[in-house]
């Protein structure tokens, strides 16, 4: 492994300009994800989570060489895009890469559905960091059917709050769209504690649901609360002229 932080292509790119994959695989066993095809593993296979091998030692090394003012350094750095940094397994690999990322001055964001067991390393944000949560469903019945390992959506909820309160940065994804009217909820019931919301549609899998409706909704209930967003390109392109205002937080 030479540098495991790398600059990710094509829709990444929404999320981050940055990012770092700590471990292989992930187990919140998500019916609609697509990493698994992307990588050409099975669904059997993708859930069992290791570390990637030497990837501290890696990282180590990349930061070692990191040239401070050449732009990378007002980049936030995004774990993860391929794991969840916080799996079901022992993650102190996790801590360690956030701990040398914070020491050298490398700001990051943090994309979970963990919840509860992110809130460890919360002492190790500075005031350039961020945590995020993906945010599915209101209620526990459809995450427990679509995203059966993940932590419940009110576990993440309180997750953010959390960070919130303590000065961090929060922003949650909003995606996949599979229950817009559970997404729309999902605004209203977070609206207190979350700083930016990146909102996208269903990908890859057929639906019924009306994007242009949707996009319209969503963008109204976030300006009504006077909340910072981003619309996603995918669902952008089916508004049709419906204004909107994009607040893009990838540099710090």
């Amino acid at each position: 492994m030479k540098n495991p932080i790398y600059k990710p292509k094509g829709k990444a790119l929404e999320y981050a300009h940055l990012a770092l994959n700590l471990y292989t695989g992930c187990d919140n066993g998500c019916s609609y994800c697509y990493s698994p095809s992307v990588l050409h593993v099975s669904r059997e296979d993708f859930v069992k989570v290791k570390p990637r091998n030497g990837v501290l030692h890696a990282l180590r090394v990349q930061l070692n060489k990191w040239e401070i003012g050449n732009g990378l350094s007002l980049e936030r750095v995004l774990l993860c895009f391929s794991c969840d940094p916080y799996p079901n397994i022992d993650t102190d690999i996790t801590r360690r890469a956030l701990a040398m990322l914070r020491t050298d001055g490398i700001a990051f964001t943090v994309l979970t559905k963990s919840g509860e067991r992110a809130l460890r390393d919360m002492d190790i944000y500075g005031p350039n960091d961020a945590f995020g949560s993906t945010l599915t469903f209101a209620n526990a019945q459809d995450s427990w059917k679509w995203e059966p390992n993940a932590a419940l959506p009110a576990d993440r909820m309180e997750t953010l709050q959390k960070f919130h309160e303590a000065g961090i940065h929060t922003w949650v994804s909003l995606e996949p769209v599979i229950d817009p009217e559970q997404t729309l909820d999902l605004i209203k019931l977070t609206h207190g504690f979350v700083d930016l919301y990146k909102v996208g549609k269903l990908n890859y899998v057929k639906s019924k649901v009306d994007w242009r409706l949707f996009g319209a909704r969503a963008i109204k209930v976030l300006e009504s609360y006077g909340k910072d967003y981003y619309i996603k390109h995918d669902l952008a392109k089916h508004l049709d002229g419906i204004p909107f205002r994009n607040t893009d937080n990838r540099t710090v």
